[in-house]
């Protein structure tokens, strides 16, 4: 959803995780309503989120995002509600958490629905960083310490994607964040290790379907889809701050 975010507790602590974590599995919650039917342009952040949607007259829903490789477009009615909460990159849901689970009437509830069901595997948390920090796979494996198979097998079983998909989408992130605090195009396809800024105009259609000049747009429109590309996801600090208002 296009949301108002702000952080939960401290993501790097905090209850409700799962086996062998001391981490929180929960790393921000949003809210949004919609004040008008419309079609909203979803973009990848490499995370999970628990939602909890009400529709005027309906039945509340809960329902839990894919980690997303694609944008994807959602309708909303006039009036639909959204309640969510954002897992850390990485983060895993137990099976059978959710069932017989009430849907949750309030922040606070589903917070802590989300943090009985997920945890955060120390581990992934580590891969994922150097994953994002690296030209390629092979030095990410160098820097942990494990072959490049040991990495590619251990990746794709915790996580449900392969190392090259959580590299790829950092480097398209951390560009397109670039070019939304005014960098220079060939700068940012430089910051987001592109060979040029051809081959990054190339991936930022894939991953977010939009152009570097759709992206600087948005610089001066609150509204534009690209702006929650700041919002906390894979790739993007957590400060402590409140991420974005609408």
């Amino acid at each position: 959803m296009p949301p108002d975010i702000t952080l939960c507790s401290d993501p790097r602590s905090g209850p409700g995780c799962g086996p062998g974590s001391d981490l929180d599995p929960a790393l921000a919650a949003w809210s949004y309503t919609a004040d008008a039917g419309r079609c909203l342009l979803i973009l990848p952040d490499g995370c999970r989120d628990f939602i909890v949607r009400r529709s005027p007259g309906g039945a509340p829903r809960l329902e839990i995002s894919p980690v997303m490789s694609a944008p994807q477009r959602v309708a909303v009615a006039p009036g639909d509600a959204f309640l969510g909460v954002r897992l850390q990159p990485g983060a895993r849901i137990r099976p059978g958490a959710l069932d017989g689970a009430p849907v949750p009437d309030s922040p606070e509830e589903l917070a802590a629905l989300a943090r009985g069901a997920a945890w955060l595997p120390p581990g992934n948390a580590e891969i994922l960083a150097a994953l994002a920090a690296a030209p390629c796979p092979a030095r990410a494996a160098r820097c942990l310490g494990v072959s490049l198979r040991t990495l590619q097998r251990h990746t794709l079983a915790a996580t449900g994607h392969p190392p090259d998909f959580w590299r790829r989408l950092a480097r398209a992130r951390r560009a397109a964040r670039a070019i939304l605090r005014g960098v220079p195009l060939p700068e940012a396809a430089c910051a987001g290790g592109y060979a040029d800024q051809a081959h990054m105009t190339r991936d930022l259609g894939r991953w977010f379907a939009m152009t570097p000049g759709a992206l600087a747009a948005a610089r001066t429109r609150k509204d534009h889809p690209a702006r929650h590309l700041c919002d906390p996801g894979y790739d993007a600090p957590w400060t402590g701050e409140q991420i974005s208002t609408r």
